[in-house]
C-alpha cells in the first residue's frame, strides 16, 4: 500500500512538472492474482470487466492475458474514460448496466 502512495506521488509530481505521461501507479502482482482480480479490487477499478484496460496497457510484457506471474510489476491507468469503460466491458462479456 506504502509504494502505492509513493507511486501516486511521483505521478503527482510528473503531472505538475507538466510531464505528458499517462497518469499510472505501479501494480506488483501477488500469486493467485489474475488481470480480473487486479482490476475487480475496491482501490484499481472495482470491475472485473476492466482487465483489457490492464492488459493493452502492458502489452510489452504480457503475452496471453490469462498468464501473469507474481512479482511482475504492472502499470495501471489511474483515469479510465467512461466510453472506455462500456466500451472495455462489452469486449470483456459482461451484461449491460
Amino acid at each position: 500500500m506504502r509504494a502505492r502512495a509513493v507511486a501516486l506521488a511521483l505521478v503527482a509530481c510528473a503531472l505538475v512538472a507538466g510531464s505528458e505521461r499517462p497518469e499510472v501507479f505501479e501494480h506488483v502482482v501477488q500469486p493467485g492474482e489474475t488481470l480480473s482480480s487486479i482490476s475487480a479490487q475496491p482501490d484499481v477499478y472495482a470491475d472485473p470487466y476492466l482487465w483489457p484496460v490492464i492488459y493493452r496497457f502492458n502489452r510489452d510484457q504480457i503475452q496471453n492475458p490469462a498468464v501473469i506471474y507474481p512479482n511482475q510489476r504492472l502499470q495501471i491507468p489511474i483515469h479510465v474514460d467512461l466510453e472506455t469503460r462500456r466500451r472495455t466491458r462489452a469486449e470483456a462479456g459482461a451484461s449491460e448496466d
